[in-house]
């Protein structure tokens, strides 16, 4: 088969832009399935397909016979189709895989229109028995991208290949026949080079959108992976460990005041109770004292009494004494008239010394029951205070340590937080630059 060279440039054309259009109509489904199943896995497969479907269909697009290349096209979209309505649909994915199987049988469609001009009639019906005869074969085969004209070879046995490709309008025929025979040696040498610089520009030009789909694949398999998922539950354990931390930050000043306030009023309300504590037990002890007070007065009184028969028996002893032991001097005559001497005088000095001795053992009893009574109270008194005083000072050195603590707490989180902000604008600037 002949064909002038402007005629294979058409159809070099056509062929690289039926690819175009086939791997944007795929990859818009694609995607559209995978939205809306929305599992990892089918994400995964929507992403495997389109990429398969995309790189198969630009490497038949830039092959070196524009003929062949769109014989390439309708294998590649007829065997995708089965693939699709054999497995996807009726195995794996069900009812929501069927507008992905309805591209597919546009895009089949499609791919026969633009061979029609390469094709006669019977070569078209040899090439679809060609196609189910592979499919029959292999029924479970779901990677087609990589299926051409030339594999099918190998479904038919020498014999058959020998035959078919002995017959004049076989499109086997294709596999030998070279589009650019038959011109000048010169003419063909250029005309070489400028499909195969068209073709090399064509593929550089979709070459990164096939590369950043393969890094995308890449990502989804790491991403399926257990050390990956375990990887990203303790990624997403930290974020919600940070989240609680930052707002804990957040809340830290507020608390810390809080607690700094309770611990004052904390303070205050243990001075009170202690301070009331006393002062209750100088209440129950006041009733004692005023039980007490009686016997301190009675004993006053005794005392006092006692004091005024000791008086008069001094003065009777020494009017005793006087009497009995007159002074060395010449006193004056004593005078007839005065009394003589009486010896009950003695007797009664002795008995007010002897009732002055008795009150003075009452006094001195009385004095020790109420000293005794007054140190167990002074004690009790003591006590009560000094546990007043160090309640106080304890409560003071716990205020003391938590200020203390809660400025360190205080100084941590700002150091983290100030890092955490520090390496975000690290972060940020880097991505910037």
């Amino acid at each position: 088969m002949k064909q002038p060279t402007n005629m294979l440039a058409l159809v070099q054309s056509e062929i690289m832009r039926e690819a175009d259009g086939y791997s944007s109509v795929v990859a818009q489904a694609a995607d559209d399935f995978a939205a809306k199943v929305g599992t990892l896995e089918a994400r995964t497969a929507a992403l495997q397909w389109k990429l398969e479907q995309a790189t198969a269909a630009f490497v038949n697009a830039t092959g070196e016979n524009p003929n062949l290349n769109a014989v390439d096209m309708v294998v590649l979209a007829s065997l995708s189709r089965s693939v699709m309505e054999d497995y996807w649909v009726g195995q794996k994915f069900g009812q929501s895989a069927l507008p992905l199987l309805e591209a597919h049988r546009k895009l089949e469609q499609s791919a026969w229109s633009v061979v029609e001009g390469v094709l006669a009639v019977v070569p078209r019906d040899e090439l679809r028995k060609l196609i189910a005869d592979w499919f029959q074969k292999y029924p479970n085969q779901r990677h087609v991208g990589a299926v051409r004209l030339r594999e099918f070879t190998g479904i038919l046995g020498n014999k058959a290949v020998v035959g078919l490709a002995a017959k004049p309008n076989s499109v086997l025929n294709l596999l030998d026949i070279d589009p650019l025979s038959g011109i000048d040696p010169a003419v063909r040498a250029l005309e070489q080079t400028r499909y195969m610089a068209e073709r090399m520009m064509y593929y550089a030009e979709r070459a990164p959108m096939l590369i950043r789909w393969q890094v995308e694949l890449l990502t989804y398999g790491l991403a399926g992976q257990p050390a990956a998922q375990q990887m990203l539950s303790n990624v997403a354990s930290l974020s919600r460990s940070a989240a609680i931390f930052a707002e804990t930050a957040q809340q830290l000043p507020s608390l810390v005041t809080t607690q700094r306030e309770a611990a004052i009023n904390q303070l205050f309300a243990g001075i009170a109770t202690e301070r009331s504590i006393i002062l209750s037990n100088l209440n129950s002890q006041e009733a004692t004292l005023r039980e007490l007070l009686p016997e301190v007065r009675q004993t006053l009184a005794t005392g006092g009494n006692m004091a005024n028969s000791l008086d008069g028996a001094i003065k009777s002893l020494d009017a005793f004494v006087r009497y009995v032991s007159p002074p060395a001097t010449n006193p004056a005559p004593p005078s007839t008239n005065s009394q003589p001497f009486n010896v009950l005088d003695y007797g009664t000095a002795a008995a007010q010394v002897g009732a002055m001795s008795r009150d003075f053992n009452v006094l001195i009893t009385s004095a020790n029951q109420s000293a005794t009574q007054l140190a167990v109270l002074s004690e009790q008194a003591t006590a009560k205070a000094e546990r007043v005083v160090n309640r106080a000072f304890r409560l003071g050195l716990l205020l003391v340590v938590i200020l203390l603590a809660g400025s360190v707490l205080a100084a941590l989180v700002y150091r983290v937080l100030a890092n955490r902000l520090t390496a975000k604008l690290s972060r940020s600037s880097s991505s910037n630059s």
